[in-house]
């Protein structure tokens, strides 16, 4: 595996020391400018498209998959910036596990804070890390995402009860195109969308390989994504 992340440009110097430090001291890290606006116009398009014609949807807009809907959607994971920062949590041998549109409708997409591992692991051993790109701005108001700092190294956290606020929570606000990449050991939740408009994200999920169970994953890719994405492919398998 570590052959294809060579290739791919992905070396440790693609992590800045800022955004290490912060991996490490908060659980989250910061990249702005991700995509373009441009970018982001042309993914919400695309999802509204493919969610036409989609059954039923509830309190937010879901849609899985996104990895087999062609080279559209792959510039939000092949960069070596991004792939550098998931070596740093779960070392060179992990692969991606699912890549996934959401979208907290008004009025909705609050949550209890969680992890989305099944355990308290620790430095050296962390199996789940998270990327979330804002395809729209990320306010106060419509339901970004919140996490609390440094909970992922904290053994004896306590949620609170409910959907109710931590003391010490922060709220991941930020314009259209920005991306967070957050240890999936720290707690965190989708906030209550209090605007008028979708809050729109793709979330992506990288596993480290062979490491037990965590929550949730897709099918493998179609071959036609195999074959699109060359030796990149490797890290989907």
């Amino acid at each position: 595996m570590r052959e294809v992340l060579d290739e791919l440009g992905v070396s440790p110097e693609a992590l800045v020391p800022r955004h290490r430090e912060d991996l490490d001291e908060l659980g989250y890290c910061r990249l702005d400018g991700f995509i373009d606006a441009q970018a982001a116009g042309a993914m919400i398009g695309e999802i509204t498209r493919l969610l036409e014609g989609s059954r039923r949807q509830g309190g937010t807009l879901h849609l899985k998959g996104l990895l087999d809907q062609g080279s559209l959607f792959d510039t939000l994971w092949l960069r070596p910036a991004l792939l550098a920062a998931v070596t740093h949590l779960l070392g060179p041998d992990f692969q991606i596990r699912e890549m996934h549109y959401r979208a907290g409708k008004p009025g909705h997409g609050g949550q209890a804070l969680h992890m989305d591992a099944t355990d308290r692991a620790g430095p050296g051993q962390w199996r789940v890390c998270t990327a979330i790109v804002a395809l729209t701005d990320f306010t106060s108001t419509n339901g970004a995402t919140r996490v609390v700092p440094g909970s992922h190294v904290d053994q004896n956290f306590k949620p609170p009860r409910g959907h109710g606020p931590h003391p010490d929570e922060v709220l991941l606000t930020g314009p259209a195109g920005t991306c967070w990449l957050f240890n999936s050991h720290l707690w965190h939740s989708g906030t209550r969308n209090d605007s008028t408009e979708p809050r729109h994200a793709v979330l992506i999920a990288f596993h480290r390989r062979n490491s037990g169970p965590t929550l949730g994953f897709e099918p493998l890719p179609s071959h036609e994504t195999v074959l699109r994405l060359g030796n990149a492919a490797y890290l989907l398998l």
